[in-house]
């Protein structure tokens, strides 16, 4: 929201546009300084570059604004209209954004993902700006399940220092689900082989085996995803279970579809393999019999990159533990995303398996919620036992309850007769 991108590829994308429409001197000499500017950035900049100040360059920016309101103005019906306001309106964005930038701010150069070149405002720290939304108001109230650590999320939303935080018990039933860490398993880059896979797939197969029903399991990628996928084909391919996978950029069509798979009350087995952060990881509702269990693989961490790399540097100046902003804070929240669409009411029951052996670590289990203190450490050759005591202990319960209704009504119904 309180950064902005620029990209020089758009800019002469507009400038090829509106050639045909003759827009006029001024109008392309701005264009054609904004480009320039950009092309300058570009030329000094390897892969990722920090600048202090681009001033100079908002001058410019400034000064295509208003010409290309004029052309705006005066060509309302326009076919590449739409286009141009679109460019205008994040050009607008980014002149605006460049008025808040302060020592909260990383201004940098880099190259995307498709080649094209970039010049980012980047807003590390929102609190600063977060606090002038707030005062506009009497209070506030951030209300979430995944505020963990608070002490971070606090330092990100406001800059009172006297704020506080209640954490409120969760109302739901830790008997309710069964909660374990694959001690086996690695997600690390340096592990990510043949070996670790088989363990992944393996410790899915004896979830989704010690019950029929709805599974899904998340992970931290698309590659490690289809690679898992593979070898869980490949091993524990089952005429009983049915598995789909979440597409990269699904359409909206395609996204209720693959929602309604877990509404329905399948025959067989039905596994859904998707991306933690992702769209079926967070926001979604599958109550009741519709899930029954999750695996999330991996500790959700972030793909190194150069915005990662120079938020982790920030803080570190900052005298914080860059790492853990950067990387271990947004990696948990997603893990805690993903593993909380299991229990959506307290009447759900249900499996929930971290797979990767940093959650062990003390780093991370200081990062649970309270509710996931009786968490227990499990290999493969111990994970079926634990998860079939757990059944069966639920289904005992539950049979016992059946049993004490059943004699409940017919006591009912002798009175009545």
């Amino acid at each position: 929201m309180f950064s902005a991108t620029l990209v020089k590829e758009e800019i002469l994308k507009v400038r090829q546009l509106l050639r045909p429409y003759a827009p006029g001197k001024k109008l392309e000499k701005a264009l054609n300084r904004c480009n320039h500017q950009m092309l300058v950035y570009k030329r000094e900049c390897d892969s990722c570059t920090e600048l202090e100040s681009v001033s100079t360059f908002l001058m410019m920016v400034n000064q295509l604004l208003e010409e290309l309101a004029g052309w705006l103005e005066a060509h309302k019906t326009s076919e590449i209209r739409k286009q141009v306001l679109e460019f205008y309106f994040n050009l607008r964005n980014f002149s605006e954004i460049y008025n808040l930038v302060d020592e909260n701010y990383l201004i940098y150069t880099s190259y995307l993902d498709n080649g094209d070149f970039a010049l980012r405002l980047f807003c590390v720290n929102p609190a600063e700006n977060l606090q002038q939304c707030i005062n506009q108001g009497r209070s506030a109230v951030f209300f979430s399940a995944t505020l963990l650590p608070v002490q971070y999320y606090k330092k990100m939303f406001s800059t009172n220092t006297d704020d506080y935080a209640i954490y409120v018990e969760s109302p739901f039933d830790p008997a309710k689900r069964c909660l374990a860490i694959g001690s086996e398993v690695s997600t690390k880059y340096q592990r990510r082989n043949r070996a670790e896979f088989e363990k992944i797939a393996a410790y899915l197969n004896e979830m989704i085996q010690s019950r029929k029903g709805n599974y899904m399991a998340f992970f931290p990628s698309y590659r490690l995803m289809q690679d898992v996928y593979a070898v869980y084909e490949e091993l524990y391919a089952d005429e009983n279970v049915t598995c789909l996978i979440q597409e990269s950029a699904m359409r909206e069509q395609e996204r209720e579809a693959f929602l309604e798979a877990f509404a329905k009350d399948n025959e067989k087995t039905l596994v859904g393999f998707c991306i933690m952060g992702g769209i079926f990881s967070e926001g979604i509702d599958l109550d009741g019999e519709k899930l029954i269990g999750a695996a999330v693989v991996g500790a959700g961490i972030p793909q190194v990159g150069p915005e990662r790399e120079l938020l982790k540097q920030y803080f570190d100046r900052s005298g914080e533990n860059g790492f853990d902003y950067a990387y271990r804070y947004p990696g948990m929240n997603k893990v805690l995303q993903a593993a909380g669409r299991v229990i959506r009411t307290t009447e759900d029951t249900g499996v929930i398996l971290l797979l990767d052996e940093r959650f062990r670590n003390r780093e991370y289990r200081e990062l649970f919620p309270r509710e996931w203190e009786d968490c227990r450490i499990v290999q493969r050759s111990s994970l079926p036992e634990v998860i079939h005591s757990f059944w069966e202990r639920v289904d005992c319960e539950s049979g016992s309850k059946a049993g004490q209704q059943e004699m409940k009504s017919r006591c009912s119904a002798e009175r009545y007769v």
